[in-house]
């Protein structure tokens, strides 16, 4: 019995023993492999990777019985703790340092001389660079606070300069009030005196259109008796002299009612042609009428001349919806404007021309990043920049003929106004607004909200109508009418 429990001693003694060797094998194998890993990381300019590894390897090698570090280990370690703190003499990160900091501590093995004076320099370096920005952070606390002492003492003295400017201008406008009592104070006494004198006037006239009639009177009086002197002298043809005269005045009768059927006639017709402002077409009242008298007709230079300017406000067309990805919509808008044109009552010619313009009105796109212009959302700048395509449009213009050009920039300046007079650039309000704007302001809206996009599905027409019309201080409400026509 005494020697089985001997042999099981001895036996527990042994695994203890192999297993103790086995393990601090598996250890300083383990901290071999982190060892090779630094070097590695070492030598392909890794120091951070180096680093990591090196303080494994050494952690694993206090973690043994021995709780020695390796000498090969020790010597990498100094060398990659010194390549970390000389990296953070150069670039400082607090995070970085308490971590090396503590390591050393953990690891007073690693430190040397050079090691320990490094972690001081850094520490100094630190220290003096927090002192810098401290101060320039007061200095420039202070700089901001004579700053806003000059911006104040600047603004007291703008104010005081605009009081002495209002007083100024008090003074100027009371003096300018006097001059004007003044001057109406002598418009009164000149009235006066011109009423005197009228009065005057008035009392010379009458005495003179007395002694006039007076005048009259007599020479009537002294008429009647030469005619009856004559009508005694011709009495044996008394007969014949009354058949004459009953004739001459039934003649006379009968052409007085034939001239005051004439001039009633005439009256009559010409108060029909014309109005309070000239003349006009029977029946028409609205502002979109055509003029009384057609415009005359197109020779074949201008039909060819028109045909021409199409071909090329279809080509920037298709260049402004490319730049824009608004697919068709120079097509869509500029036949929507010729049938509202056309509805409204504006001549063929005028109508075609109304046609081309609505093709371009977005050619100042083409002057603009086209990144800018797809942009689905803009800050306040980049939108004041998207603006800038009204007056960006003329250089693309150029070819416009003359004759055409008031049209085509009325279409690309001016397609943003309101009728409220609430819109861009000129702020211009109701009939003000040329027709060409008006008719794309809702031709442009329309097609926007009926089109779909990558980004929405398309609206339905009565909808979108419906939609212009809940802003009608914003269309021409004789354009809505027409588009609701012809949709």
């Amino acid at each position: 019995m005494l020697r089985n429990k001997r042999l099981w001693t001895l036996l527990v003694t042994a695994f203890v023993l192999v297993g103790s060797v086995y393990a601090q094998l598996s250890t300083q194998d383990l901290a071999n492999r982190y060892l090779n890993k630094a070097d590695e990381a070492l030598e392909d300019g890794r120091l951070n990777d180096a680093y990591t590894n090196i303080t494994n390897a050494m952690k694993i090698s206090k973690s043994g019985d021995d709780d020695i570090i390796p000498t090969n280990i020790l010597v990498l370690a100094r060398t990659v703790y010194r390549q970390k703190l000389k990296v953070l003499m150069q670039k400082y990160d607090q995070l970085d340092l308490i971590d090396v900091k503590t390591n050393l501590e953990k690891y007073p093995e690693v430190s040397t001389t050079e090691i320990t004076k490094l972690v001081r320099q850094i520490e100094a370096k630190a220290e003096e660079d927090a002192r810098v920005k401290e101060q320039k952070s007061q200095q420039q606390f202070y700089d901001n606070m004579q700053q806003s002492s000059e911006n104040t003492t600047k603004a007291m003295s703008q104010v005081s300069e605009a009081v002495n400017q209002m007083k100024e201008e008090n003074r100027q406008n009371a003096e300018l009030q006097k001059q004007q009592m003044e001057q109406q104070k002598e418009q009164t006494e000149v009235l006066k005196q011109s009423l005197e004198l009228n009065r005057e006037e008035s009392r010379k006239n009458q005495n003179n259109f007395r002694n006039i009639f007076i005048l009259l009177i007599i020479v009537v009086v002294v008429i009647l008796l030469v005619v009856l002197l004559i009508v005694l002298i011709v009495r044996s043809a008394a007969k014949h002299s009354q058949i004459q005269q009953a004739q001459y005045v039934e003649a006379f009768k009968l052409l007085a009612q034939n001239q005051s059927q004439t001039n009633q006639l005439m009256i009559g017709g010409i108060a029909g042609l014309y109005g309070d402002d000239g003349l006009k077409l029977a029946g028409s009242s609205s502002t979109w009428s055509q003029d009384a008298l057609p415009p005359p007709e197109e020779t074949p230079e201008e039909k060819e001349e028109l045909r021409e300017l199409a071909a090329k406000c279809e080509d920037l067309g298709a260049k402004i919806d490319q730049i824009t990805g608004r697919k068709n919509n120079s097509k869509n808008v500029s036949e929507l404007v010729y049938k509202l044109a056309t509805k409204l009552g504006v001549h063929q010619h005028e109508a075609m021309v109304y046609f081309c313009a609505s093709m371009v009105y977005d050619a100042g796109f083409l002057g603009i990043d086209p990144e800018l212009v797809q942009a689905e959302q803009l800050t306040e700048e980049q939108r004041k920049e998207l603006q800038r395509h009204i007056d960006l449009a003329e250089e693309y213009l150029q070819f416009v003929p003359r004759r055409y050009w008031e049209i085509f920039s009325n279409a690309a300046r001016l397609h943003h106004e309101n009728m409220d007079g609430s819109g861009m650039p000129e702020g211009l309000k109701g009939e003000a607004i040329p027709k060409i704007a008006r008719i794309i302001r809702v031709a442009d809206s329309f097609n926007a909200i009926s089109s779909r996009r990558a980004y929405r599905a398309g609206i339905d027409k009565e909808s979108a109508i419906e939609m212009l019309e809940e802003k009608a201080e914003l269309y021409d409400p004789d354009v809505i009418q027409a588009l609701k026509d012809i949709i």
